[in-house]
């Protein structure tokens, strides 16, 4: 593929592309006239890494992981050194993950309690509506509380 044709299939720029590639994340061939051609791996790579940026993952740690097996001098050095780097990464999405649970959480707890405002009469303050069900929630929801106060 041309990089016309991986930029329309992975949601990324061609600038983004080119920087990845001066990273060594992506490592296209290049024909005999220059034209960067990029596999099927290569396109599997890009929605990688869109995806891993859209969750705030360092283009640091992706080149080092895309880098380091050319460290090493046999499999086992770089199986132990890849597999460390991956495992880090793996740690890093979990704890996002836990973070973005925790957040759901609170979410669906502020969506259910402003749902039970549906029908009051009352304008929608702590001061004019004292009964309010987000009352009782603002004190450990943020959610609730940015909406609230």
């Amino acid at each position: 593929m041309k990089i016309g044709e991986i930029v329309e299939k992975s949601g990324l720029t061609e600038r983004m592309l080119r920087h990845y590639e001066s990273l060594g994340i992506i490592a296209p061939i290049k024909s005999a006239k220059g034209t960067r051609l990029y596999s099927d791996a290569d396109l599997s790579v890009a929605r990688l890494i869109h995806r891993l940026r859209l969750l705030d993952i360092g283009l640091d740690s992706l080149s080092e992981i895309a880098q380091e097996r050319l460290k090493h001098q046999t499999g086992d050095e770089s199986a132990s050194s890849v597999g460390g780097l991956l495992d880090n990464l793996a740690e890093l999405l979990s704890e996002k993950a836990q973070q973005a649970l925790e957040l759901r959480s609170e979410i669906v707890e502020a969506s259910k309690t402003v749902s039970k405002c549906q029908g009051c009469k009352n304008v929608p303050a702590p001061e004019t509506c004292p009964d309010c069900p987000m009352n009782d929630v603002v004190h450990h929801n943020s959610v609730a509380a940015m909406v609230w106060k």
